[in-house]
């Protein structure tokens, strides 16, 4: 009885593809940071040089 229910559940949660998509959007976030980040520092050398 164990099995059947066990067997029954695996394929309602499948890892693979949760990691992938983890791996992905973490992937996806870290890409946005790194763009972020090159955003804020062109925006600080602006200010820097537009009050020199």
């Amino acid at each position: 009885m164990r099995n059947i229910m066990s067997s029954a559940f695996q394929p309602l949660r499948p890892h693979r593809i949760t990691r992938g998509n983890r791996r992905m959007r973490e992937k996806r976030t870290a890409w946005a940071l790194i763009a972020f980040s090159i955003v804020l520092a062109c925006v600080e050398l602006y200010i820097v040089y537009s009050a020199l």
